[in-house]
């Protein structure tokens, strides 16, 4: 029996700045059914925030603690196991993970990656494969 429904976001209800037509109605026929309903996503260049922000100007009616990130995952995964990483991310991701950076004059014991543009050049990528050769 079907208890729930995990539900990409990017490219299935929307892409970028407009929802994908008839989404927002099939979406609302899901909420209003028993079924469980999770967003999930791959992106790492965006906050839970923005993303929560994206979909309810869109008209998407969700709930922000339903909203499942791969930046949520590598965020539960350096909590868990008490990590400090230096952070390669997006200044839009980093809201993110201002709990978790490595404190300023400490050295990371993780590097964490996501889609940062602006963070991949010669002097930050050094930085980073120091960090992973001294662990």
């Amino acid at each position: 029996m079907l208890r729930g429904v995990l539900i990409d976001l990017s490219g299935t209800l929307h892409i970028e700045s407009q929802a994908i037509p008839g989404c927002i109605e099939a979406l609302n026929r899901l909420l209003n059914s028993n079924l469980h309903v999770r967003f999930v996503t791959n992106t790492t260049k965006e906050s839970k925030r923005i993303l929560f922000e994206r979909l309810t100007e869109l008209g998407f009616k969700v709930d922000k603690d339903h909203i499942i990130s791969s930046l949520g995952a590598a965020k539960h995964l350096i909590v868990k196991r008490n990590l400090k990483p230096m952070l390669m991310l997006s200044p839009e991701a980093m809201e993110d993970f201002h709990d978790v950076e490595c404190p300023k004059g400490e050295k990371p014991n993780a590097v964490l990656i996501g889609l940062a543009p602006t963070e991949f050049h010669y002097d930050r990528l050094n930085e980073a494969f120091r960090y992973l050769l001294i662990h």
